[in-house]
């Protein structure tokens, strides 16, 4: 009797474990511009320009996130995977940033997250020492990294112009 019972308890146990293991977490984000690549000043400043290589891509990553169920403990890490998928985009298409970038997070079927990154592959070219006409340039860049978003945001408009100037 003692080992009937032993055992009915002991079943019982595994059917619970196995249903709680059976449960899965949905996890769907989407985001904007909140990648963009963020810079510094260096002693002697080195400037580069941005060249757009090609058309508006949409890249999605999988294989990456495969062998991660989306679960709770998981959701914490996902501002780490759309860093792993972002990059994983630039090196698809040849590219050192993405421009605009659009992050969607999604649950696929599977129970596996899929994250797509949209925007414009981008490559540093023409770089070059910071001549005098640059620093203003610079400058107003140092400064707009130290203000706050709501500094900006709230900052008069006639403030936040920058004299630039086009050579063709």
């Amino acid at each position: 009797m003692k080992k009937q019972l032993l055992f009915l308890a002991f079943m019982a146990f595994a059917c619970l474990s196995v249903h709680a293991q059976n449960r899965t977490t949905d996890y769907k984000e989407s985001s904007a511009r909140n990648l963009e690549p963020l810079h510094s000043v260096m002693v002697s400043p080195l400037i580069a320009d941005l060249q757009i290589t090609g058309d508006r891509i949409v890249y999605t990553e999988k294989d990456a996130f495969a062998a991660y169920a989306v679960t709770p403990d998981i959701v914490k890490f996902i501002p780490n995977f759309k860093k792993v998928a972002l990059s994983c985009a630039a090196r698809a298409h040849g590219a050192d940033a993405i421009i605009g970038a659009t992050v969607d997070v999604i649950t696929n079927a599977e129970g596996r997250l899929e994250i797509s990154i949209s925007g414009y592959p981008a490559k540093y070219v023409n770089f070059r020492n910071a001549t005098a006409d640059d620093i203003n340039l610079v400058q107003s860049g140092v400064n707009l990294m130290k203000q706050s978003e709501t500094d900006i945001l709230s900052m008069p408009t006639d403030q936040t112009r920058l004299n630039v100037e086009i050579n063709k």
